[in-house]
C-alpha cells in the first residue's frame, strides 16, 4: 500500500507508463555496476495494475473556488487534470475526439496498450471528480468565450502531426505518414498498401 502511494503522487498512470515507456531510466541505473538496473518498468506496471484492480477511489471535492479547463486528454492533459484535481481545484477536461485518451489510444496499439487498461485508468481518474467532455474540441464544439468562465486553461492539444522526412515525393502517392496510418489501425480501418512496404524510421 505504501508502495502504491508513492507512485501515485507523482504518476496518476503507472500501468500506462509501465508499458509504453521505453524505460532509458534503466539503462543508466547506478545498480547495474553491481548487479542488475532496478527493473522499474515492471515495477510500475505491477503496482499499476494493483491499483486499477481495487474499487475505484473516493471522488475528491475540491475546496478552491477556481475551475481549471484542460483542453485535450491525452497523457499531459490526463497528468495535469491529475494534479490539479489533488491540489483542490475543480477540473474539466474538453476532449475532441468521441473518447478520452488521445494519442494513448490513437496512436498506441492495442497491443501494446489493451484498451481496458487505458478505459480502467480513465474511469480512476473520473472517479476522483476530474470531468471529461468527449466530442467537445476548442474550436468545434467549445469556443474559446465559453473558457472564460474557468481561472485558467491548460492547452494539451498533443503532437498529432508526422515531422516530416525532407524526402523527394513524400506526399507522394502510396506514402503515409506513420501517426495518420496508426490512427487509421486503431480506429479499425483496414489500410489498402501494396505487397510490399518501406518504414522509415526505426521508433
Amino acid at each position: 500500500w505504501e508502495a502504491e502511494d508513492l507512485l501515485r503522487r507523482e504518476n496518476p498512470m503507472p500501468a500506462i507508463t509501465g508499458r509504453v515507456c521505453d524505460h532509458p531510466c534503466e539503462e543508466a541505473c547506478n545498480r547495474q555496476g553491481f548487479d542488475e538496473p532496478v527493473a522499474i518498468q515492471g515495477v510500475e506496471r505491477y503496482l499499476g495494475d494493483l491499483i486499477l484492480e481495487q474499487p475505484l477511489p473516493d471522488h475528491f471535492n475540491p475546496w478552491r473556488t477556481e475551475r481549471i479547463a484542460v483542453v485535450g486528454s491525452g497523457p499531459a492533459g490526463l497528468a495535469c487534470a491529475y494534479h490539479l484535481n489533488r491540489l483542490g481545484y475543480g477540473v474539466t477536461v474538453f476532449e475532441s475526439d468521441a473518447q478520452a485518451g488521445g494519442m494513448l489510444r490513437q496512436g498506441i496499439p492495442g497491443y501494446r496498450l489493451p484498451r481496458t487498461v487505458l478505459d480502467r485508468q480513465i474511469k480512476w481518474l473520473e472517479a476522483q471528480g476530474i470531468e471529461i467532455r468527449c466530442g467537445e474540441g476548442v474550436g468545434g464544439g467549445v469556443d474559446w468565450e465559453s473558457l472564460s468562465e474557468f481561472a485558467a486553461v491548460f492547452l494539451a492539444t498533443g503532437a498529432h502531426s508526422s515531422r516530416a522526412a525532407g524526402m523527394v515525393d513524400e506526399k507522394g502517392p502510396g506514402v503515409r505518414p506513420g501517426l495518420e496510418f496508426l490512427r487509421d489501425v486503431n480506429r479499425g480501418q483496414i489500410p489498402i498498401l501494396g505487397l510490399r512496404v518501406a518504414v522509415i524510421g526505426g521508433g
